[in-house]
């Protein structure tokens, strides 16, 4: 990443000045700032700024203010026939337009961020059709209140390009108008950045779980009722305060998804309906684990079969252990509960449940009670038979962990060829779940159909296989 020179500078810190020179990129999120410091006839002090920083404030020669949140040094180089040091500090983010000598970081009531290539998941848009198939804009924004709580809200809203208002702009070969789906972090007192960004990360990963890919941030603004125009003797409105650095990436420098077939697994109306934005944060430090592992295949290109079926066995795990039970006393009492309302089944279903857990419970009673489900829907297992599935998945998940060989002597365990078919049968068990978590009701049609959609039947796709290879293979 390159990183553009800015300007010389001042930089403050504990009532001292230096000088420094400030580097970044806004379009990736790169900043580096380096503070020089003369030195009469000796080497610099190595701790004569610390090896961290929560923020620092300075002002360019230029008359351009800024702070820096969260520098890290990474290098001190000595320039001896200067008789200079310099201490070369990354940063995580840098508020344009505020900093100068100011002594305290700048806090927030409100931060705008705006996502890339969500506006057809968003189901907003500031334009409409007239009734003469004209493109008209919206007379009023479009906002949906998703979290009101009394600390934070959040809402969503899309902004979009003006339509042409002179006849001149008509005149133009091409008339481009976008819109970009924004969401509007507000709390009751203002708080640091660090607060918005821990909130938005949450946020995202719910949306990142509903659209199935990596969502890219792209713009950041922040507004405080202490910074602001002054529009005409008692008139203010809040002045935005532009934010780059990691994870804000402008759109020109990503790559833009060319189908639309994510939007139709969970849509935004189905988050607001099922109530699925508050469930999702009231839980979200016992489901955040489960939720990290889901999508880490998201951020991690080319993944392997092996590393997404380690994921969503450990998700899985993580998932029962934090939402069932993790103990087993607890667990042999849910298992008598299930079994003593199926009499005909007792000893068989209670067999499967357990499934050796006798100190303690096994990966393969945990898969064993999730693939049973209560009987409140089928999963798919493709080839093998649901009473033999868990079995397989422990003994993989002990090969591929372990790598003992002896074990498939023992025991079926899943190739890699596999692993790719029946991947799809756990993402489907663990999204159920997801969505059980997210106050969707599991035993509708509508979810069902959902995961039938998403994934398809293992079972039809695995006997096409058979046959295309019985007879091209004979």
């Amino acid at each position: 990443m390159k990183l553009p020179y800015r300007g010389n500078g001042k930089i403050y810190y504990k009532g001292k000045e230096y000088n420094c020179v400030l580097y970044y990129n806004e379009q990736e999120g790169g900043i580096l700032l380096k503070i020089t410091v003369k030195n009469e006839n000796k080497l610099g002090d190595y701790l004569e700024v610390p090896l961290e920083m929560p923020y620092l404030c300075g002002q360019l020669d230029s008359g351009f203010k800024f702070t820096l949140l969260h520098l890290e040094r990474n290098g001190m180089n000595e320039l001896i026939s200067y008789g200079i040091t310099e201490y070369n500090f990354y940063a995580d983010y840098i508020l344009c337009g505020i900093g100068g000598e100011a002594s305290r970081e700048q806090s927030f009531k409100k931060v705008s961020f705006t996502l890339s290539n969500i506006v057809a998941w968003g189901e907003e848009s500031v334009y409409t059709i007239g009734e003469k198939y004209e493109l008209m804009g919206k007379n009023e924004e479009s906002r949906k209140l998703i979290i009101n709580g009394s600390d934070f809200s959040i809402s969503y809203w899309v902004s979009g390009s003006m339509l042409p208002v002179v006849e001149h702009d008509l005149l133009a070969e091409h008339i481009d108008l976008e819109q970009h789906g924004i969401f509007d972090i507000e709390f009751s007192t203002e708080q640091g950045l660090d607060k918005f960004l821990e909130i938005f990360d949450k946020l995202k990963r719910l949306i990142e779980i509903a659209v199935r890919r990596r969502l890219n941030l792209e713009k950041v603004e922040a507004y405080s009722s202490e910074i602001v125009y002054s529009i005409g003797d008692n008139t203010t409105i809040e002045r935005p305060i532009d934010v780059f650095g990691i994870g804000i990436k402008a759109e020109s420098a990503i790559e833009r998804p060319t189908n639309d077939y994510q939007w139709k697994w969970i849509s935004f109306s189905d988050l607001i309906k099922n109530n699925s934005f508050e469930l999702y944060f009231e839980k979200h430090e016992v489901l955040a684990p489960i939720v990290e592992l889901y999508l880490e295949p998201m951020y991690i290109n080319a993944s392997s079969n092996t590393r997404i079926f380690l994921n969503i066995i450990q998700a899985l795990e993580t998932y029962h252990s934090r939402f069932i039970t993790n103990s087993l006393d607890r667990y042999k009492e849910r298992v008598e509960h299930i079994v003593n309302g199926r009499p005909t089944d007792e000893g068989r279903l209670k067999k499967f449940l357990l499934a050796n857990s006798h100190k303690f419970i096994t990966l393969e009673s945990r898969i064993a009670d999730l693939l049973f489900a209560e009987e409140k829907v089928f999963f798919d297992t493709g080839d093998i038979k649901h009473i033999e599935f868990p079995a397989v998945i422990a003994h993989s998940r002990n090969y591929y962990i372990h790598y003992d060989e002896t074990l498939k002597e023992k025991f079926k365990i899943l190739s890699e060829e596999e692993l790719q078919i029946y991947n799809r049968a756990l993402l489907q068990i663990l999204e159920f779940y997801i969505l059980k978590e997210l106050g969707f009701p599991i035993d509708t049609i509508d979810v069902k159909k959902k995961l039938n959609d998403r994934w398809g039947k293992i079972s039809d796709d695995l006997n096409i296989l058979n046959l295309s290879r019985s007879k091209y293979n004979s």
